[in-house]
């Protein structure tokens, strides 16, 4: 006649424990993790819903930095302007000392002089502007999409004209080509020179009304990101309080696994040793 040890509640033991060593370890990871959903077997449809609230936290992070890099882009070109403004100032007042019947031609010549040099500054400066390898006041930087959404589509527009002297100016021609040797020319110098500022302060005017979009988007894009990702958290992460409770719980459930296993195999062995003897 066959004698079965009690190998049947050893493999109970066994199985209870480890349950008990799975769960045990599952709590762990997620308090490690901070997150409640750690693999889709935990929750398949939580999982896709952070999944998407995450792609949207992100999308929203990445469109607040394209807006602040706009923004510097046109912070740059606002302060080449705002230099720019500077420089067709002082050639303005080149010009009306040029157009006073006062001035002889030898001071003429060096009023031009002084003009052309001021000139060859402004070609620099607007001609060396660029961020990020891009020129900026070269009239290439014109109807430029800014993406500041979470989605496609939005975005915010964004123009910087052509800031160049040879371009500025009005029908009595442009600020590259002004010359004050005669009062007559002079006296259209600063006609050119009235436009050149208006278009500059145009420019200027269109791209302080677009820093303050891009403004008040990042804000609304922070404010929106906070809410999405709170939404986030209550999906995805881990309540510590009650993890450390559950954790603590399934520690104390696998000693007693343990405990329980070992005095099986315990008492297995006991029999065994018994019958032996016998």
């Amino acid at each position: 006649m066959a004698f079965r040890l009690n190998d049947v509640n050893f493999s109970h033991a066994l199985l209870y424990l480890r349950n008990s060593q799975k769960t045990l370890a599952e709590s762990l990871d997620r308090m490690s993790s901070g997150k409640s959903i750690t693999k889709a077997a935990d929750d398949a449809a939580g999982m896709s819903i952070a999944n998407s609230l995450e792609s949207q936290t992100r999308g929203l992070g990445q469109s607040m930095r394209n807006a602040t890099d706009a923004i510097g882009i046109a912070q740059v070109a606002d302060g080449v302007m705002g230099k720019s403004a500077e420089i067709i100032m002082s050639i303005r007042e080149k010009s009306l000392q040029a157009a006073n019947d006062s001035q002889t031609s030898q001071t003429r010549q060096s009023l031009q002089s002084d003009i052309n040099k001021a000139l060859a500054e402004l070609r620099d400066i607007s001609g060396n502007a660029s961020y990020n390898g891009q020129k900026l006041l070269s009239g290439e930087f014109s109807s430029r999409s800014i993406q500041v959404g979470g989605s496609s589509g939005e975005t915010v527009e964004m123009n910087i004209g052509n800031a160049s002297p040879a371009v500025l100016g009005n029908a009595y021609g442009k600020l590259a080509d002004i010359n004050v040797l005669n009062p007559e020319d002079a006296q259209q110098a600063v006609s050119v020179t009235d436009s050149a500022l208006a278009g500059i302060n145009s420019m200027r005017n269109e791209l302080g009304s677009t820093q303050n979009q891009l403004t008040t988007t990042i804000n609304n894009l922070s404010l929106t990101q906070v809410n999405v990702a709170s939404a986030q958290s209550q999906v995805a992460d881990v309540d510590f309080a009650e993890e450390s409770i559950n954790f603590a719980r399934m520690k104390s459930l696998e000693k007693a696994g343990t405990f329980a296993a070992s005095q099986i195999g315990k008492m297995n062995r006991q029999t065994m040793s018994d019958l032996l003897q016998g």
